[in-house]
């Protein structure tokens, strides 16, 4: 009788699993060559960012945040791109420059209050990665003169070298943060919340014409400021805008305005003169700490003021 060969011996099965590993080897090659081994890491350029000698605080910084080694004599582009957050790193900072954070590539948020209290610090960079900035980010950061972000950032820009960071919100331009140098460019209709807070330095400040919206404490405790008129299209002077404006002598009130919110006015020790141009008092929620200011209405419109529950402790009003 004769012996039959086993399948498994059989030239058609070997040549199929040779097949079919010559298959597999091929999608494990394309898998390979179209997923790096780390999804996250970004393609980076390596340049030394900070050295004892070029930048002793940011090294010293890097070293206590753990970002190199704590007897690293260098700090690299590389090192930066490694950092996923920044934390409470930057709060109180003793950088006076921090055009570098532009290297750290991986961070994707600054949330609110990144750079608090960050006294000397004159001049920052973003990053083209962040998608997220909070309101108050740069807030308390009084020697803040150059605020600008990476060309290369979709979220946000400084368009026409503005010193500040702008973004798309409801369709219309937004000023997400400010420093004492920014300048308002046309087309702005927002100014977010805490966008100038603690900018201490900020004697003025030219707004368009008309605008939509201007936040909570967006002008808190900016401690030069002088006199401010409210934009038309403004209808409320939310919570705290200008507490601790303790320069602060004039504001102007547009026709729009309808309310001003509580503590609005707070701490504005010095202000002497508030120009209503509305025909009808506007409602005001706890938001002066006294009244002795003059308050300038339209004509015809004294006793309609005086008379106003929300007015009437003002003694000293006047027509123009």
């Amino acid at each position: 009788m004769e012996e039959r060969t086993p399948f498994y011996k059989a030239p058609w099965f070997i040549g199929g699993l040779v097949a079919l590993a010559v298959f597999v080897l091929c999608f494990k090659a394309i898998d390979y060559i179209g997923s790096p081994d780390d999804p996250d890491k970004i393609d980076v350029e390596e340049e030394v960012i900070a050295t004892a000698q070029t930048n002793p605080e940011l090294l010293a910084l890097a070293r206590s945040q753990g970002w190199i080694a704590a007897d690293a004599q260098e700090m690299t582009s590389i090192d930066a791109a490694n950092v996923k957050t920044l934390g409470t790193a930057l709060q109180n900072s003793p950088l006076k420059h921090f055009d570098e954070l532009r290297h750290f590539l991986a961070v994707k948020e600054l949330p609110a209050g990144t750079f608090a209290g960050s006294n000397i610090l004159e001049s920052i960079v973003v990053p083209r990665s962040v998608v997220t900035i909070e309101y108050g980010a740069f807030a308390d950061c009084p020697a803040l003169t150059s605020l600008s972000v990476d060309t290369a950032n979709t979220h946000y820009d400084s368009r026409e070298d503005c010193n500040g960071v702008v973004c798309t919100w409801k369709g219309k331009l937004m000023l997400v943060a400010g420093c004492r140098t920014t300048r308002i460019v046309d087309g702005i209709r927002y100014i977010a919340p805490q966008a100038f807070r603690g900018t201490t330095g900020l004697a003025e400040i030219a707004l368009p014409e008309k605008m939509d919206e201007i936040g909570v404490q967006a002008f808190r405790d900016c401690s030069a400021l002088t006199s401010f008129a409210v934009p038309q299209g403004v209808r409320f002077v939310e919570d705290s805008t200008f507490m601790g404006c303790t320069s602060l002598q004039t504001v102007t009130l547009p026709k729009s305005v309808e309310r001003l919110r509580k503590d609005a006015f707070k701490g504005c020790s010095a202000l002497s003169r508030i120009v209503c141009i509305k025909k009808y008092p506007p409602i005001v929620e706890d938001a002066f700490d006294g009244r002795t200011a003059t308050l300038v209405v339209p004509k015809g419109m004294r006793n309609t003021y005086r008379d106003s529950k929300y007015w009437k402790g003002f003694s000293n009003v006047v027509e123009d």
